[in-house]
């Protein structure tokens, strides 16, 4: 660190690292930046402060590289001793902040050589590439995405040192900047003129090999890659100081990006794309978020299973890229689209194959959306005022059902699904801590005071009789709530057989001849018996009122029984 960090130009900061992190500055011997060229060829300034200086106002790669390495290592800093935080602290805000202000004239970090190290497999990495992106990207637009507004700051900004290929660009957008400032708020300010556009596509779409990319190891297409996450980040978080149409440009090469599944970009893709949904994209994209949804699905299906072509390190990344996709993005394409949502899981479930993970993926989106935002779904509910959402899987001792109120949009009451004392000892080769099938169904009574639920392990059908003051009284009252009634179903041939294996009728009545398959369940580990459950899942199970107090239990469908509560 004592190498790399820039002395004698904040002499606050170096007594801090001296007294604090005890670091000593490099004497008796000459240290001297330099930077990799094109061919393997290296740029070394002479030694001193004014010839490093002219590096850093000469090279973005340059700066993004040394400030993205001491923020790093000053992040690293904290988390190895508390005792350096003040001193760490102070090293981060210099190289991302307080060296611009101090030096105004040394070029911004480049950014699209900061957003290749946003997947980068050390946090501290990350999380500075991250921090630097955001200090300098009202310095460093790249000039093809520059809006008018910003045009002048972009100007004034490279204008203190540019280079010679610089020049001509920026010529373009002062003229440009002129003759848009004597018609301000009219209609042709609003948006960009055609060869604007063409030059926005363009950028997107190079393949030219930048300078940056022997830094990282890149390839062009690493350059073009870079060049949409960098577009579509400004579009999110810095609208004002891009064209006005560059959301729209820039937004399919980014889902062309999500599903190309690269190892350094897909998930920052996916995390960009969720991050805007709402803000960004939902006005570019909104006709084709159901179809994105169930491409979405077919990745999801695709990372899941073992690659032919993965070895060693390789393993991990289509997990990084599966858990960005199931727990950032599909929610928030959910909540955009939620009739879109639920016909494509509807039609997903009924065409995949049981073991497929499309279905355990569903019923966690549809948790996270209920949880998260369940005004969403009031729309598509039956004119009810409440929404119930039961555990489809758990251990027998501790399933529940979760009951909201979508008008004031919270949960009122939780009600007891567990299994009955003694029920483990009347399925053989159950236990209390084994994850099984919770509720398959449910359905509230048409006045809505009442509430029914099936369980397909056990066979057992629930009845809570909750009238209009059992609500108002026990609203924000957490404690379970014990079912009114409970009615063990005997078994028929309607159902599964995985359905009488664990009835309790069927093993009272000693018809279970699955004894052996159950002690093997037993002696499966968690994750094996939770695998086991998903395999097994059965969503078809319906409950359906036919009077007053009576419901009927169907799959697939095929009536099984009525029954009266």
């Amino acid at each position: 660190m004592s190498f790399l960090h820039l002395w004698s130009v904040d002499s606050e900061l170096d007594k801090l690292l001296i007294s604090d992190m005890k670091l000593k500055r490099p004497e008796n011997f000459i240290v001297a930046s330099g930077l990799q060229g094109e061919k393997g060829s290296l740029t070394l300034t002479f030694p001193g402060v004014k010839a490093i200086l002219e590096l850093w106002k000469s090279s973005s790669e340059f700066c993004a590289m040394r400030s993205l390495t001491m923020v790093s290592l000053a992040q690293r800093m904290v988390s190895l001793c508390h005792s350096t935080s003040a001193a760490s602290s102070a090293l981060s805000a210099f190289y991302t902040r307080n060296f611009a202000d101090r030096v105004p004239d040394i070029k911004p970090p480049l950014l699209q050589l900061l957003v290749s190290f946003w997947q980068n497999e050390s946090e501290h990495v990350r999380m500075a590439a991250r921090s630097l992106f955001h200090c300098a990207a009202s310095r460093a637009i790249p000039l093809p995405l520059c809006s008018r507004k910003a045009a002048g700051n972009a100007i004034f900004v490279r204008s203190l040192s540019t280079t010679e290929n610089d020049e001509h660009e920026i010529a373009k957008i002062e003229l440009t900047s002129r003759d848009g400032s004597d018609s301000e708020g009219s209609p042709e300010t609003q948006g960009i003129s055609q060869i604007e556009e063409i030059k926005v596509l363009a950028w997107l779409e190079s393949f030219e090999v930048q300078d940056w990319i022997s830094c990282v190891g890149g390839t062009s297409q690493d350059a073009m890659t870079s060049h949409i996450i960098v577009a579509a980040a400004l579009s999110i978080w810095y609208p004002s100081l891009v064209k006005p149409t560059l959301a729209t440009l820039v937004v399919h090469p980014l889902m062309k990006l999500v599903m190309a599944i690269n190892e350094k970009y897909s998930s920052t893709a996916a995390e960009l794309l969720a991050e805007g949904m709402e803000s960004t994209w939902m006005i570019c994209i909104g006709s084709e978020i159901h179809r994105l949804i169930g491409d979405i699905f077919f990745q999801i299906e695709c990372v899941s299973g073992p690659s032919p072509n993965s070895i060693g390190e390789h393993h991990a990344v289509p997990a990084s890229i599966r858990e960005t996709l199931v727990g950032t993005l599909l929610p928030s394409l959910a909540m955009a689209d939620i009739l879109g949502f639920l016909t494509v899981v509807e039609s997903q479930i009924w065409s995949t194959a049981s073991d497929s993970p499309v279905h355990l993926v569903s019923l966690k989106t549809i948790i996270r959306v209920v949880r998260g935002s369940p005004r969403s779904l009031a729309q598509y509910l039956d004119k009810s005022t409440k929404l119930a959402v039961g555990d489809v899987m758990g251990e027998i001792n501790n399933p529940s059902i979760q009951v909201y109120d979508m008008q004031s949009v919270t949960k009122i009451k939780v009600l007891d699904a567990s299994g009955p004392p003694g029920l483990p000892s009347l399925l053989s080769g159950a236990s209390e801590t084994m994850v099984t099938t919770a509720i398959s169904a449910l359905s509230f009574s048409p006045d809505g005071e009442g509430l029914v639920a099936f369980s397909e392990h056990g066979l057992m059908i629930r009845w809570w009789s909750l009238g209009s003051v059992w609500w108002e009284k026990l609203s924000r009252n957490f404690v379970p709530v014990q079912c009114t009634k409970l009615i063990f179903v005997p078994p028929s041939e309607g159902f599964s057989p995985k359905s009488s294996r664990s009835s309790v009728m069927a093993n009272i009545m000693e018809h279970d001849g699955q004894g052996n398959l159950q002690e093997n369940a037993s002696s499966l580990s968690y994750a094996d018996s939770l695998k086991l459950v998903i395999h097994n899942l059965d969503l078809s199970y319906r409950l359906e009122w036919v009077g007053e107090r009576k419901v009927l239990l169907t799959r697939h469908g095929l009536e099984l029984g009525t029954f009266q509560l």
